[in-house]
């Protein structure tokens, strides 16, 4: 059965959005659930906190994952099979995280990770294929912490409060990004594009800066700072600001609509 939560009925149609927020959930799959080495806080730790409520605004369509990223990581190739984060390998499947913590007190073997693949993966992707056909642009919605973890390109950099990513200007246009870029620095936060991320394989399999109907749309990923909303050392939100960036989501949905999609 797949883990995809549907997003609520909505009593009017959508607009022409489709939101893809890959990283919320901390679940773990039954397949797993009696190897898995890391705590309920360590699996909360590494899901992008608060996502689900600060990107899920009305009237757009909505994709959810609720399974960890670290079990079965949606934005990641179906067949990109790595067993370490290291040197940037970051599977679909993985064996450590990207702090370097073992996932597993026993690795599970290449029959269950290919049926947690097809039984949380794949389902995630097809509902997005089933509604781009109906959008004219995709944003892929994440959350990262404030530091580069050891493990990563930019280990121990301070981040900027948002990252913008297109896959190097591929998945949609300089003027879409420089919209984006420009909402955010106008209200006083620092941005920056494509590093650390650039965008995996949401973007990468779904969108095209050209749309080529009924298959792409152009789309760009949007990271947000955790200690912006949320005190790490507690995993609990900083009061209001989850209610703020949520605002903040549905204002630049609306004035990007406004400039690209005019009905």
């Amino acid at each position: 059965m797949s883990s995809v939560p549907d997003a609520a009925p909505s009593t009017t149609a959508p607009r022409p959005v489709l939101v893809s927020i890959p990283h919320a959930g901390s679940k773990v799959p039954d397949e797993v659930k009696d190897d898995v080495a890391l705590t309920p806080k360590e699996l909360l730790y590494y899901t992008d906190l608060f996502t689900e409520e600060i990107f899920t605004i009305d009237d757009v369509h909505t994709v959810v994952s609720d399974v960890s990223r670290v079990i079965v990581d949606v934005n990641r190739a179906p067949d990109d099979i790595s067993s370490e984060y290291k040197e940037a390998a970051e599977g679909v499947i993985v064996h450590t995280t990207w702090d370097g913590k073992k996932v597993y007190k026993r690795n599970p073997s290449s029959a269950i990770a290919g049926k947690m693949i097809r039984t949380y993966h794949d389902p995630y992707h097809s509902k997005i294929d089933a509604i781009i056909p109906h959008v004219q642009f995709l944003f892929d919605c994440h959350s990262y912490l404030p530091v580069g973890p050891k493990l990563k390109a930019d280990s121990g950099m301070l981040r900027p409060d948002i990252n913008i990513g297109n896959v190097n200007y591929s998945t949609c246009t300089r003027e879409h990004t420089i919209f984006a870029r420009n909402f955010f620095q106008d209200r006083g936060y620092s941005v920056s594009v494509n590093f650390p991320y650039a965008g995996k394989y949401v973007l990468g399999h779904h969108c095209h800066r050209r749309r080529m109907p009924p298959f792409l749309v152009p789309g760009m990923q949007i990271e947000i700072n955790e200690s912006l909303y949320a005190n790490l050392d507690t995993l609990q939100p900083i009061p209001n600001r989850i209610e703020e960036f949520h605002h903040l989501f549905e204002e630049l949905v609306k004035a990007f609509l406004q400039q690209f999609c005019p009905e």
